[in-house]
């Protein structure tokens, strides 16, 4: 179980991501490289994750420390898929942003600072399509991503694209995802 702030993709987002999903699904699945896919209604972009567990009494602190947030509304528009978002997580497949970054890094600093978290600052603002199940070689690994380039050009990645006007905490099980509370009242948002 983890809890996190961060939001949702609307429907007709989730169906266009879902496409590119398929394509480049292709890509992995032409070179025998095994895929553990997010599935399509737990894409998510995550700002910042809280805890593993949540008692009530911090839900009331978490929702006691966001009273004064306010969120000025601003667009996603996603660029192309990549391999390996750090040397950490090499088997990660995503998608980048093109526009939304900057604001999505500035709310991150923003909600660090006023849960006073000693969080990693190198936050790379990314929607998780999946992860590669196995250990790939250097060659494997060159060989998909060229194919992953080549692909993402033809699939109109930069045309996805959508607001975000709130932000949600969420509980996220196997499940499935639970919303606990969300900063989406027009009257907390400013812009």
């Amino acid at each position: 179980m983890n809890f996190f702030l961060g939001f949702l993709l609307d429907d007709s987002t989730r169906s266009s991501v879902q496409k590119v999903v398929r394509e480049i699904g292709t890509s992995f699945d032409q070179f025998g490289i095994p895929v553990r896919w997010v599935k399509p209604d737990r894409y998510h972009m995550s700002l910042l994750f809280l805890s593993n567990r949540m008692p009530f009494f911090m839900l009331w602190y978490y929702k006691f420390k966001l009273k004064p947030f306010f969120l000025k509304r601003f667009k996603i528009r996603f660029n192309t898929v990549k391999l390996g978002i750090s040397r950490k997580y090499k088997e990660l497949i995503y998608l980048d942003l093109e526009e939304g970054g900057e604001e999505m890094r500035k709310i991150f600093l923003e909600l660090r600072n006023i849960f006073n978290l000693k969080t990693d600052s190198n936050f790379i603002p990314h929607l998780t399509l999946g992860r590669i199940s196995k250990d790939l070689t250097k060659q494997e690994y060159s060989n998909v991503c060229k194919d992953i380039s080549r692909v993402s050009k033809s699939l109109g990645i930069k045309e996805i694209e959508f607001y975000v006007s709130d932000i949600k905490l969420v509980k996220s099980t196997e499940d499935g995802y639970t919303i606990l509370f969300s900063l989406s009242d027009s009257s907390r948002i400013k812009g």
